[in-house]
């Protein structure tokens, strides 16, 4: 298909290799996508270009065509003594907060242990094979605004995107004190700089 740019309204479910579906246009609507332009995952968009209208495949897209690979790296651990109301930090739940640049941001709670939290800030779906069904339904007109990325569920580029079920703890708290999530970040870098500072 030359044309990798087409608007295109698709069915799709997508689901784990073990059959446990975690998003489906039975549910959400069909979704309406720019091929190539991005908004979802890089397996859906390639297999996309290359499908006609009406046409139906399932794929299986490896992790690092969906969400990449599983990532220690992107486990952080902060001081409790600046994260306000750690008490309340639900452990084994996803909390969302907004990030430097004012994007949703989501991670999970991954434990608490001798004074510090650990926030697990890879995809959910990071390091798994996805499976998909996708059906082009039709093809749309061009429209110059683009479909908010918030629409794209599971398929989108980035975690931050995905409507999840989540305790939205961090934007409470920090709204609650007025400050951001850049003064706890600068607070926590002071603290590395001069231990003896207090709060």
């Amino acid at each position: 298909m030359d044309d990798n740019s087409r608007r295109v309204l698709v069915e799709y479910t997508g689901r784990l290799e073990d059959g446990t579906v975690f998003e489906s246009s039975e549910e959400s609507g069909p979704m309406d996508i720019i091929v190539g332009a991005g908004q979802v995952i890089k397996g859906i968009d390639e297999t996309l270009a290359e499908m006609e209208v009406g046409e139906t495949r399932t794929i299986t897209i490896p992790c690092e065509k969906a969400f990449g690979r599983y990532s220690e790296y992107n486990v952080q651990k902060r001081d409790l003594r600046y994260v306000p109301n750690a008490d309340e930090l639900p452990v084994g739940q996803r909390i969302s907060f907004t990030g430097p640049g004012g994007q949703k941001v989501s991670a999970l709670v991954q434990k608490i242990e001798d004074g510090y939290v650990y926030l697990d800030f890879n995809n959910k779906l990071a390091g798994k094979t996805l499976v998909y069904d996708l059906k082009i339904v039709e093809v749309l007109p061009n429209k110059t605004r683009r479909t908010p990325l918030s629409d794209y569920g599971a398929m989108a580029r980035t975690e931050s995107t995905r409507p999840v079920e989540e305790v939205p703890v961090f934007n409470n708290f920090l709204s609650n004190l007025g400050v951001t999530p850049e003064d706890i970040d600068q607070r926590y870098e002071a603290l590395e700089k001069d231990p003896g500072e207090s709060a």
